[in-house]
């Protein structure tokens, strides 16, 4: 009887310490994954987009669990207005705790408002992200905390691009046209298709060519073409849309670009041990092993939101070029296809 009981007592033990090692403090969870982030930041405004990790260009970030709320980094707007306890704070990072700000079932956005003053990202962006549990359900094929990761600096981008007041101002008064009425007329029109979808094989070609003179000869027909079809636009359907594309390649082009660097990045970095044994939904960069972007033929190859594609491909070419548009893009009023055309 007693060597039962001292059995069942090294059981429960074992049990007790099994269950214990299982068991992370959900809190310890989101913490970790919000410093993740803030690191990727930090490489990205250090390796390849210069200020974007900058203090003044800071974005409060709001991860989304099934229960509460987490905010990293806050304005004293936000405190004021939500009520919200402080669950962790480092030298660079603040986060707080509330209960659900809506009933949204999936966010992955950079919000701000622009007109009604009394919410908290009145004229301040805030990147609003699930959980990479929660965006899984959502995203099948976003399951590991590395993917996730991605698209959460895709949408931080956009942060990004918004606190330049000068790229705000201008996007608030100019861009009147939602992107959906783009898709539309890419879907709708097949000469607006076949335009779209040669120019960007132009692009494609000038970023394979190794000749400056077919690279010159690519970009003039790319801009021929892309003008001609604007203008079509125009005289056919009566929607000027020059502006409203110029924007969202900007826009969109460039934060698929930060998503694209980082796949680059994953494909050597060294997984984290301790964030290992942290988060079960971290593979250790097993997706990006031996990355190629021939892997991921949507990055690159025009859909129904072909300025992602246009956008992207012509930042490629500029890099190709080696021409200098980092330093130029959000603080003047100029787009991509400006700075492309400079380059004949």
């Amino acid at each position: 009887m007693k060597n039962l009981t001292r059995n069942i007592s090294v059981f429960a033990a074992v049990i007790t310490l099994l269950s214990c090692k299982q068991s992370v403090d959900p809190d310890k969870v989101v913490i970790g994954r919000i410093e993740y982030i803030y690191n990727l930041k930090l490489n990205i405004g250090n390796n390849t987009w210069p200020g974007f990790s900058d203090a003044k260009f800071n974005v409060p970030l709001i991860y989304y669990t099934e229960s509460n709320c987490y905010i990293a980094n806050p304005t004293d707007k936000f405190l004021r207005l939500i009520n919200s306890e402080p669950v962790y704070k480092s030298k660079t990072l603040s986060v707080y705790k509330t209960n659900l700000l809506d009933s949204v079932p999936l966010h992955m956005e950079a919000r701000i408002e622009l007109e009604d003053t009394s919410v908290y990202n009145y004229h301040e962006p805030y990147m609003k992200c699930s959980s990479p549990e929660l965006t899984d359900k959502f995203i099948p094929d976003v399951h590991t905390t590395e993917m996730w990761s991605t698209m959460v600096m895709h949408e931080y981008f956009h942060g990004f691009q918004f606190k330049h007041s000068q790229f705000l101002d201008f996007y608030h008064k100019n861009v009147s046209i939602s992107a959906d009425t783009l898709c539309k007329l890419y879907k709708s029109n097949n000469w607006f298709k076949e335009s779209v979808d040669k120019e960007n094989e132009l692009l494609l070609k000038a970023i394979d060519s190794d000749s400056q003179t077919d690279i010159q000869q690519a970009i003039a027909e790319f801009l021929k073409l892309k003008d001609d079809r604007l203008k079509q636009t125009l005289e056919l359907l009566n929607s000027d849309i020059k502006i409203i594309e110029d924007n969202y390649e900007t826009m969109e082009g460039t934060a698929r670009y930060i998503e694209f660097c980082l796949y680059n990045k994953f494909a050597t970095k060294q997984p984290d041990a301790n964030f290992v044994k942290l988060d079960s939904f971290y593979n250790s960069y097993g997706y990006f092993k031996n990355y190629s972007i021939t892997k991921d033929e949507w990055l690159y190859l025009t859909g129904a939101p072909y300025y992602y594609s246009v956008g992207f491909n012509t930042l490629r070419l500029l890099d190709k070029l080696k021409v200098d548009y980092k330093n130029r893009l959000f603080k003047e009023n100029i787009f991509l296809s400006d700075i492309l055309r400079e380059q004949i």
